[in-house]
């Protein structure tokens, strides 16, 4: 093989074409100028570029940021304590900005978050409940004094009957009473005590009548047609009947 010389004075540039000298572009293995396609294809300085900036590839998700959604952790938190529904209101709001926020910045969270806001909806009906139950319960035990009037009465000829009668957990009998009947006391009432009277026809025919009224005002009457028919009033301070 014959040696190549360089002559002198010619540079060395004048013996290759411009593709084969190193460092020049086209040369295998050397890139190109800044924004010109290299032998992979278009690339930024931190790889592809997607929809979403450097970085993304294109079809790929918003990165998250931030990491987990400190709302979202406050909702599980005070839905987990509940402290008698207040704790309740406070995860179902910071459930729901959580959510708002996660939707927003792509932070993790969001089953945290749907976590904190069930049990928050769910220990504010438990709260919602509780109250109405205590509420009853008190009603229960307050009392009242009130006039209580009973009544029995008759039609059709009939002039004597059974009459069964009660104020709270006493109750009292009497059998073959004139008509009309009458009963009237003073008593302290709670949500507890129920003030009864039932009224019997002992006979084959005729109608029979019971009324109890409270401080003047009628709560309850009844009334039976028939032979050995009963009428029977009952009344509950509670639900009024």
């Amino acid at each position: 093989m014959t040696p190549r010389f360089q002559p002198l004075g010619v540079p060395m540039s004048e013996h290759y074409p411009p593709s084969d000298q190193p460092g020049q572009p086209g040369h295998p293995g050397q890139p190109g100028p800044p924004g010109q396609p290299g032998p992979s294809g278009p690339s930024g300085p931190s790889g592809p570029t997607g929809p979403y900036g450097q970085g993304v590839p294109p079809g790929g998700e918003r990165p998250r940021s931030g990491g987990i959604s400190g709302f979202a952790v406050t909702s599980l938190i005070f839905g987990i304590l509940w402290l008698c529904g207040v704790g309740s209101v406070i995860a179902i709001v910071f459930g729901v900005l959580a959510l708002l926020r996660i939707k927003k910045t792509g932070q993790g969270g969001r089953g945290l978050a749907i976590a904190g806001l069930v049990l928050g909806i769910l220990g504010l009906l438990a709260a919602i409940v509780f109250g109405l139950v205590v509420k009853v319960v008190d009603k229960n035990h307050e009392t009242k004094n009130a006039i209580i009037l009973l009544e029995a009465d008759a039609a059709g000829g009939l002039q004597n009957a059974d009459v069964t009668y009660s104020f709270g957990n006493v109750t009292s009998y009497s059998t073959h009473e004139h008509l009309p009947w009458r009963k009237r006391e003073r008593r302290d009432l709670s949500g507890l005590d129920v003030v009864r009277v039932d009224i019997r026809n002992d006979t084959a025919s005729g109608t029979v009548n019971c009324r109890i009224t409270v401080d003047g005002k009628v709560v309850k009457s009844s009334s039976a047609t028939g032979g050995y028919k009963t009428a029977s009033c009952i009344y509950n301070p509670t639900f009024g009947s």
